[in-house]
């Protein structure tokens, strides 16, 4: 991959956005993966709500230009709202830029994903509540309708999944 790109990686909580980020920076040379939840722990007492999600979303998109404005590609890990402006904002940063956006879709089993999210909090000290797990879950919607590729992580390895997303941006050599 030599040409500079924005990969967005949305997906429900448990769908495994995370973990393939982290996994596709390691296949690619000169990428900066960012997102929501890694700027919101540089944030010392921070607090769910609007307020607080608006500047870390502020952020993750200043970042975002200022690696393109390097030449560097950007993978966003976040999830976004369906039909969000949010997205048409990244829509116009590609534009701007002059660089392909790709944008990818993870999902599970619902069932699946509640269990990944209660293993992966399973050591922490603040755990996320079951009912809010289970709430934002039901939150998916699939983004096919809005060119996303869709991919289903329920039965498929990270590796698989990271296959198929290099292939998705392979074309951009």
């Amino acid at each position: 991959m030599k040409k500079t790109f924005l990969l967005i990686i949305d997906g429900m909580t448990g769908s495994g956005k995370t973990e393939i980020s982290k996994a596709l920076s390691e296949s690619m040379p000169r990428v900066a993966v960012i997102g929501m939840d890694k700027v919101k722990r540089f944030i010392s007492d921070f607090k769910r709500g609007e307020r607080d999600n608006t500047i870390a979303r502020d952020i993750v998109f200043e970042m975002a230009k200022k690696y393109l404005d390097h030449g560097i590609s950007v993978v966003i890990e976040q999830t976004f709202r369906s039909k969000d402006k949010e997205l048409k904002k990244y829509d116009n940063l590609a534009r701007d830029y002059a660089v392909p956006i790709y944008k990818v879709q993870l999902f599970a089993n619902p069932e699946i994903a509640f269990q990944r999210v209660l293993r992966r909090q399973k050591d922490w000290e603040i755990k996320v509540p079951e009912n809010r797990i289970k709430r934002n879950i039901s939150f998916f919607a699939s983004k096919e309708d809005e060119r996303f590729f869709v991919i289903d992580t329920s039965d498929t390895s990270i590796e698989k999944t990271k296959e198929e997303i290099l292939k998705i941006v392979g074309g951009n050599e």
